[in-house]
């Protein structure tokens, strides 16, 4: 029977948490870690350890603007908003008759900040883009280079092997 444990591969102790992963994995197994197991910074990682508060903050927000809750918040706000100020619920709090014009500035305020918040979360992802094509770039120009040297050392084993085999002196065939 052959020896098992060294034919297994060993775990992998994960940096983050210090879980230990199977070999396969390339993310940590703990759901609340979800580090990467590699031998090198992965982006996005290094991204977010590159954050400055307000590019975290632009994340959070768009986060939370891109999700349904947003607009039905929205759609509740502005019918709550509209009912009270018609008169057909608590008449007697009216503060913006109709057209609602301070609801209209209130929305243009917000517009603009949600506009700010989805352009610097945009150059984040920009960033994160331009920092995957240069580490898309670096790995075709290492694996370029390992084929070539890989090929290189083909050819000089198959050479040798043909000058080994022309130096053999061949077998005669006796009748």
């Amino acid at each position: 029977m052959p020896n098992q444990t060294a034919e297994q591969p060993h775990s992998i102790i994960c940096p983050g948490c210090g879980g230990e992963n199977t070999p396969e994995r390339i993310f940590c197994a703990n759901p609340e870690c979800n580090k990467a197991l590699g031998d090198f910074k992965y982006v996005l990682e290094e991204l977010r350890a590159e954050a400055r508060w307000h590019e975290a903050l632009a994340e959070k927000v768009t986060g939370f603007i891109g999700k349904p809750q947003f607009l039905g918040i929205h759609i509740v706000w502005f019918a709550v908003w509209i009912l009270i100020n018609s008169g057909l619920l608590l008449a007697a709090w009216r503060f913006d008759s109709y057209p609602y014009s301070l609801l209209g500035i209130i929305v243009a305020m917000e517009t603009i900040f949600i506009t700010a918040f989805v352009l610097i979360s945009q150059n984040r992802q920009n960033a994160h883009s331009d920092k995957r094509a240069e580490l898309d770039y670096e790995v075709s120009v290492r694996i370029y280079r390992k084929v070539n040297e890989l090929e290189s050392s083909l050819n000089t084993l198959l050479d040798r092997l043909e000058r080994l085999e022309k130096a053999l002196p061949t077998e005669r065939s006796e009748p």
